[in-house]
């Protein structure tokens, strides 16, 4: 709430209407109706009016807002509109002020309800110079499918164009459609103003691509180094085989036999682990590519596409070997 010093609200609404008017508890507001109101309600309207007359606003509007939902009474209402005007929230306040006007064709007695309209109209006549306003317009006419919200609330499309009462503060305006790239300003809007917010729909020039999951390029790209990798150890399972065939005449299948001249035990070693890891790196490898191949085929499409790419390469140590994976996703 607002720290700037007023005068309680008490004071300001006895000068209307004499503390047996607007700070007295809400009478019946509904039509054909002379039930006396929840008695929760006027409690809590008693105690809101206490609260401010000590000068906690905070404590007070709530009380008068619970009352409210429990009754609404077109005296609540007004001093909810005082709240907001106390608050900094303009529009809200001449909202309240507003709907006071409708509540207060249902209050019983013509003379309080000459003071609750004298209220009304004097809190309107007070806070409409000041309220800050925008209008909202899309150049070109609204294309199919358009979606504006403004702080996040949707703005129906009947509503573009016409100046509309907002608080103080940070107004943020945004807008997308089918086929156009979105739309987001902010605004400041100051006291008894009215800004223009113009919406610029750009047309989306990339064609719709399918926004594929980092996980399935990531799928893709281990895929086809696992794959290089089993390559790269058959080639070298195939060279050894083909040494051994020269050197020992015969079946190498099951291990070069050891001769006078040629010890096989370290070639049949390197050709076993060539065999071992050609087999265990080609499963994987073909596993990836078949859950990469999931991903880029159920992938939803988006309207802009991405650059992606996927860099792989196989290495080979003394006592080990394996594959790398990079890449933009």
């Amino acid at each position: 709430m607002s720290s700037e010093p007023r005068a309680p609200l008490g004071t300001l609404l006895v000068a209307c209407l004499g503390a047996t008017l607007v700070l007295a508890p809400p009478r019946a507001a509904q039509a054909q109706s002379a039930s006396v109101p929840d008695p929760a309600a006027a409690a809590l309207f008693q105690a809101g009016r206490d609260l401010i007359d000590r000068g906690d606003w905070k404590e007070g509007c709530a009380k008068f807002e619970a009352s409210m939902i429990l009754y609404p009474a077109a005296s609540t209402l007004l001093n909810l509109a005082r709240c907001y005007e106390q608050d900094g929230k303009l529009a809200l306040a001449w909202s309240a002020y507003q709907r006071a006007l409708v509540l207060n064709r249902e209050t019983q007695g013509q003379e309080r309800k000459r003071a609750l309209e004298d209220v009304a109209q004097k809190g309107l006549t007070k806070i409409e110079p000041r309220l800050p306003r925008i209008k909202i317009t899309i150049g070109g006419g609204a294309p199919p499918g358009l979606r504006v919200t403004h702080n996040g609330k949707d703005v129906p499309v009947a509503m573009l164009g016409t100046v509309i009462p907002v608080d103080l503060g940070p107004q943020s305006i945004s807008a997308d459609a089918p086929g156009y790239q979105p739309f987001t300003t902010a605004v400041e809007v100051p006291e008894g103003k009215v800004v223009d917010v113009s919406i610029k729909l750009r047309t989306d020039t990339e064609a719709p691509a399918r926004r594929i999951p980092v996980w399935a390029w990531a799928a893709g790209g281990a895929g086809i180094a696992l794959l290089a990798g089993a390559a790269v150890f058959r080639i070298d399972q195939a060279y050894v085989e083909g040494k051994q065939v020269g050197i020992c005449d015969g079946d190498v299948t099951t291990g070069c036999p050891p001769l006078e001249y040629y010890d096989p035990g370290e070639d049949n070693t390197r050709k076993n682990r060539d065999n071992a890891l050609f087999i265990g790196l080609g499963i994987g490898g073909v596993a990836a590519l078949g859950a990469a191949v999931v991903g880029f085929v159920t992938a939803p499409k988006t309207a802009v596409a991405r650059t992606a790419y996927v860099t792989t390469w196989p290495w080979v140590g003394p006592d080990g070997a394996g594959a790398g994976i990079g890449g933009r996703f």
